[in-house]
């Protein structure tokens, strides 16, 4: 180890006595511009921090201390990553690549169909008033109101005395 020296000094058993300049334990984890690139695409692709943490090798703690903004942000990752992409596209668009504008296009339509659909779905989700549920003893009471037939009841007398 580099770290190590031997101090010349021997202990019981013969053995030489090393010192170590190093800490002991695991380092600390080292914040790295290529990790938190990694974190944040995988809060946009809807990992969760348990599952982020245990693609970096590290704790859930460590992970909230040293990528504090990326784990407050993680809600709006996908949106980010998705207005990077389109502000390339157009990039390219305004470049004169057809397949670019192409691809633009076809991500105009699907939000334009994206909020139709939505529009119909909402409509859909209105609730409808429902009637006022009755007792097991009014419902029978109705029920027996609205026999027809040979067991209808008979009707009141017309003519009395």
């Amino acid at each position: 180890m580099a770290d190590d020296e031997n101090s010349g000094v021997v202990d019981l058993f013969g053995d030489p006595v090393i010192i170590r300049n190093a800490k002991r334990g695991r380092p600390e984890h080292v914040r790295t511009d290529e990790k938190a690139k990694r974190v944040s695409m995988l809060f946009a692709m809807g990992r969760d921090v348990k599952q982020v943490a245990a693609a970096l090798g590290i704790t859930q703690p460590t992970l909230r201390k040293h990528y504090f903004s990326e784990v407050q942000q993680r809600e709006a990752m996908l949106d980010k990553v998705e207005a990077a992409q389109l502000a390339k596209l157009w990039e390219q668009s305004e470049a004169g690549s057809t397949s670019a504008t192409k691809a633009l296009l076809d991500r105009c339509d699907d939000v334009r169909n994206a909020r139709r659909a939505s529009a119909v779905i909402k409509d859909r989700r209105e609730p409808k008033a429902k009637p006022a549920s009755k007792g097991v003893k009014a419902q029978r009471i109705e029920d027996a109101g609205k026999v027809e037939g040979v067991f209808a009841p008979r009707p009141a007398p017309t003519h009395i005395n």
